[in-house]
This record gives C-alpha cells, sequence and structure tokens, in this order.
C-alpha cells in the first residue's frame, strides 16, 4: 500500500443517501367542466374555503363575491382559477416573486368578479338563475342529440351544398372554405 492510498482509503466508504422530503408536484388546476357531478360536489366543498377565506381576508363585498357565488357557473370558474394561481404561485418551489405574481392576478381577478357579479340579477340577499340561451342549454345537456344540434348540422349541411354548387357553377360565394388537407 502506497503512502497515498491511507489518505484517500475514507473515500470508498460507502456515502449514505440523505432522507430529505421529496418536493411536491406543482398542483394542477381544476378542470370544472370535465368533472362529474360527485367530482364537482367533493371539489366545491374545497373551494367554498378557499371562498370563504379569501372573501375574508380581502373583506370583499357581495359586489365581489356573491354570497350564491357557487349558482353561477362563470364564478365557479373565475374563483376556481383564482385557487389554483395562488396554490401554485405559493407553492414551495416557486420562486420569492411568487406572491408578488399572485398579487397582480389577484387585482384581474377581482376587477373580473366585479364585472361579472354586476351583470348578474343577484343581491346580497336574493339569488337569481341565470339567463341561459335555449340553444346552448339544450346542446349542453343534450349533446348530439339535442334538437338544437340536429338542427345545425342540418343547417351546416344545407350550408355546404349550396357552397358546393355555387362552385360548380361559378356563382359568387358568400362563405370561404379552405381545405387544409390538400397538399399545396
Amino acid at each position: 500500500m502506497s503512502e497515498f492510498e491511507d489518505d484517500y482509503s475514507d473515500l470508498e466508504v460507502e456515502i449514505e443517501q440523505s432522507d430529505e422530503p421529496e418536493v411536491a408536484e406543482l398542483p394542477t388546476p381544476v378542470d370544472w367542466m370535465g368533472l362529474s357531478i360527485h367530482e364537482w360536489g367533493e371539489e366545491i366543498g374545497r373551494l367554498r374555503l378557499w371562498v370563504a377565506r379569501i372573501v375574508t381576508e380581502w373583506a370583499l363585498p357581495s359586489s365581489v363575491v356573491l354570497p350564491c357565488w357557487e349558482q353561477h357557473g362563470a364564478l365557479v370558474q373565475l374563483l376556481g382559477s383564482m385557487r389554483d394561481s395562488y396554490d401554485t404561485l405559493y407553492h414551495e418551489m416557486q420562486p420569492g416573486t411568487g406572491s408578488v405574481d399572485w398579487q397582480r392576478y389577484w387585482a384581474w381577478g377581482r376587477s373580473e368578479l366585479a364585472s361579472l357579479t354586476g351583470a348578474m340579477r343577484c343581491t346580497a340577499t336574493e339569488h337569481r338563475a341565470d339567463k341561459l340561451q335555449e340553444w346552448a342549454r339544450s346542446i349542453a345537456e343534450e349533446g348530439e342529440a339535442s334538437e338544437y344540434a340536429i338542427a345545425e348540422d342540418s343547417r351546416v349541411e344545407m350550408a355546404v351544398r349550396n357552397h358546393l354548387n355555387k362552385g360548380r357553377t361559378g356563382a359568387p360565394m358568400n362563405v370561404v372554405f379552405v381545405d387544409f388537407s390538400k397538399d399545396r
């Protein structure tokens, strides 16, 4: 054994891995429109706690967050996205600027909430359901089987036929269809 081998013999000892906790993954945003009714019920409960805290912390009036916010899809979506942003920007993996970014998003969010709330017919003591366009409600609830979806499909088919016929006869066409699948 050489004189240098003794100096480095301790390097051969296996270095133990530290048992530091793993860093949690960044939270994923909630897709409110993709949730089942059961998932929605669970998620709205979690969101309700966050909304109550933010309304209390910021002393928000009902002109910004209505007491019936849970009954308005647009408010659920916006408040949910604000909570998702908060959770992400205050995550341990974020840099120190995460809190400043949250303040920017929250300033925008409060403005959007006030705008949405102002357009609703609810008051601090009375809820009024959103006025939904019948065609959209029907398609959202019934899908392709909706009478509105079927009627729209028929109109589209007729428009395409008319367009093709005009193209064959050389008549002026009001709509331009571009087929991006063809090679140029």
